[in-house]
């Protein structure tokens, strides 16, 4: 075979196309290759391979934000009644007064000291001792008669000290202790404020004057 006959073959050859196995192997390596899974920013999902499958979940939705709201103090008037400290709402208070002259009322209950005019308006005064079923109190010239509202009707109560007004949290009135069986029925509740024990009273129980 001379030199140029031997040119003709080989540049036929390099011509030629692939063989099929060639041609098959090359589609199966493109096959082979996976499409690149979508991006997914980590805010919006979150993304999870399981056995060569992406599964993209959404993200939690973020819990509102809750405020608690502080509690609010409350202000007592805290007053002296058979050696013990007792308070009332200053809401319920009226006004604090000497003591005054008065009528007695016939048939009246014992706990009923008489009435005095406040204003043009008759109001009933009471004796807290006695309805709370204490020993006599102390009268002279710093006893005060404490005008209390309630049900739209003004009575006066009277004590043998007002010490003051104090504040205190809601939380910090306790029930009264199961034990406590004189005037039980008419305590709203125990505080403490410092190292003194006040006890609070239901105001419309300590004045119903029909009970």
């Amino acid at each position: 075979m001379d030199i140029l006959a031997a040119r003709k073959k080989a540049a036929s050859q390099a011509k030629s196309p692939k063989k099929p196995e060639q041609a098959q192997a090359s589609e199966s390596a493109a096959v082979a290759q996976p499409e690149p899974a979508p991006a997914v920013t980590p805010a919006a999902a979150s993304v999870q391979e399981t056995a060569g499958t992406v599964i993209v979940k959404p993200a939690a939705a973020a819990e509102p934000e809750t405020t608690t709201q502080p509690l609010q103090e409350i202000e007592l008037l805290s007053f002296r009644i058979g050696g013990e400290e007792y308070a009332l709402m200053v809401d319920d208070v009226r006004e604090v007064l000497k003591i005054v002259p008065m009528t007695m009322v016939p048939n009246a209950p014992a706990f009923i000291l008489g009435v005095m005019s406040l204003r043009g308006k008759i109001t009933p005064i009471v004796d807290l001792c006695k309805r709370l079923g204490l020993q006599p109190g102390v009268r002279d010239e710093k006893s005060r008669i404490i005008v209390v509202s309630t049900d739209e009707e003004d009575v006066g109560l009277v004590v043998d000290r007002v010490t003051g007004v104090l504040t205190v949290f809601p939380d910090e009135i306790k029930p009264a202790p199961e034990n406590v069986e004189q005037g039980a029925g008419y305590i709203r509740g125990i505080t403490r404020k410092g190292d003194r024990l006040h006890i609070l009273l239901d105001l419309k129980k300590a004045v119903a004057i029909g009970d």
